[in-house]
């Protein structure tokens, strides 16, 4: 009976033992876990994270937003940037004593009112060119060579004209005099009577 008894004790301390072991060996795998679970937060899921807060969930028309199907995600916006660039600057108006002019008379039954339109431009500084007969009568307009308009545009105004609706650029292949003497612009006075002098 003695051996018997000894036996029973032996199993208690040895069910006792494995019982602690077992304790043990969970704690540390609860620790091991907890450690892992830390490290799996880390940069990698706190921009996941972050990221998914930038998105924002809205229900498609006629859906609950219960968490299923038929949600909508929409993906953060950015502003757009700017490539707005700055208009091109406007040629320096050269000086009138750089600016040669030629006016001459397209309107039949008006003689001499070329020379009065040459003179309405010289003491504004012009260099004047002998003033001529047009070729052909026809309206007012004030023609200018390439990379003269704003000089053409300050003649019209000169004569009280809108720049916008008589300067327009000289077609050398159709020049309204043969011998336009290297004029930069050239005043057509014309029969419309847009300028009367």
């Amino acid at each position: 009976m003695t051996t018997g008894a000894h036996n029973a004790g032996g199993f208690t301390k040895s069910a006792g033992a494995s019982a602690i072991r077992g304790i043990l060996v969970i704690a540390a795998a609860v620790v091991v876990g907890v450690l892992l679970m830390g490290r799996g937060l880390s940069d990698t899921n706190i921009e996941a994270a972050a990221a998914e807060k930038t998105e924002t969930t809205l229900p498609e028309s006629g859906a609950e937003g219960d968490g299923g199907e038929g949600e909508t995600t929409i993906p953060p916006t950015t502003e757009p940037t700017s490539t707005t660039e700055a208009p091109p600057a406007e040629p320096e108006l050269r000086d009138p004593s750089m600016v040669a002019a030629l006016v001459l008379n397209a309107a039949e039954g008006k003689p001499g009112i070329a020379g009065r339109g040459t003179d309405v431009l010289k003491p504004l500084g012009y260099v004047t060119l002998k003033p001529e007969n047009a070729t052909v009568d026809g309206p007012t307009a004030i023609l200018f060579a390439e990379g003269y308009a704003a000089e053409a545009a300050a003649v019209a105004e000169a004569f009280s004209l809108d720049p916008t609706t008589f300067v327009k650029p000289l077609d050398p292949a159709n020049p309204p005099v043969e011998d336009t003497q290297a004029a930069n612009v050239i005043v057509i006075i014309g029969v419309d009577g847009a300028i009367d002098i």
